[in-house]
């Protein structure tokens, strides 16, 4: 998961919107629930029709996984879902925001949708859940404050819930370590954990395979690095040659870049790694 800066966003769907805002005023007159939501699934291209700009913003890759998944189209995601919670029978779904552009997200299928883990054995997707660490603060209309909600799960939109969202060397979805031992941040991982399917085991070998292509080109950074802090001729070009490969994989256009970061930084304590690589990414 990357930090999604829905600014940068904007002036690429901006011509979009004014149809997002008659659907939702149609949406909102509409007092019948069965005739609300046809209408919702009527304009349902309004909504599909951001995925173009969302997919060459975060370069095809899941807002919530960080994967990219061709040979089929990612979701267009209402994080706050437009329909019936699953895990609130009183509610009805947040209709109010089934065409505010900020609500979505681009999801790939593995995230969004409901499936069982076949690994672990649990069933999840995010599909109509939305888990709050407060239950009894839920926004049940538009007259409600949704300051109110802490969403249970991590944003992709959100800065801070990014920043809370390592991964291990088995290539699973952990903590960061600042955050351990805080209940809520704990809670909040496992059901995104769960919700968003993020050690789906596709996701996970993938992160893997990751782990062990930079812990290769450490070791062979290691053994052509210079020793002290060398400057110029001192190094040479093999070394130069793994500073750019690693630079490369932690590209942010990359899959799973996110995991790339948290895997380099475990080698931090190499000199080279801190004072140079990590200086310019």
């Amino acid at each position: 998961m990357r930090f999604i800066d829905l600014e940068e966003i904007k002036p690429k769907v901006r011509h979009l919107i004014p149809a997002l805002d008659e659907a939702q005023s149609e949406v909102d007159q509409e007092q019948d629930l069965t005739k609300r939501a046809e209408l919702i699934k009527k304009y349902r291209p309004r909504w599909v029709a951001f995925r173009k700009a969302f997919e060459e913003y975060s370069d095809d890759k899941c807002w919530y996984t960080e994967s990219k998944n061709p040979g089929s189209d990612d979701d267009i995601d209402h994080f706050r879902p437009k329909g019936r919670l699953v895990d609130d029978e009183r509610h009805g779904g947040y209709y109010w925001l089934a065409f505010d552009w900020q609500n979505f997200r681009l999801s790939c299928h593995h995230a969004n949708r409901p499936r069982i883990n076949p690994e672990a054995g649990y069933r999840g997707g995010k599909a109509d859940y939305f888990p709050l660490v407060n239950p009894e603060a839920r926004a049940y209309s538009k007259l409600d404050d949704l300051d109110k909600e802490e969403p249970a799960l991590l944003d992709p939109t959100n800065i801070v819930d990014v920043s809370m969202l390592i991964f291990n060397m088995g290539g699973e979805a952990a903590l960061e370590p600042r955050f351990k031992g805080n209940l809520v941040a704990e809670m909040r991982l496992e059901k995104s954990i769960l919700h968003y399917h993020l050690n789906w085991p596709k996701f996970r070998e993938g992160r893997l395979v990751l782990y062990h292509e930079i812990a290769r080109l450490v070791d062979r950074g290691s053994r052509y690095a210079p020793s002290g802090r060398a400057q110029g001729s001192e190094i040479n070009e093999m070394f130069r040659n793994t500073l750019i490969d690693l630079k490369n994989i932690l590209d942010p256009r990359r899959e799973y870049s996110r995991a790339a970061r948290s895997y380099v930084e475990l080698f931090s304590h190499e000199w080279w790694i801190r004072d140079i690589l990590l200086r310019v990414v």
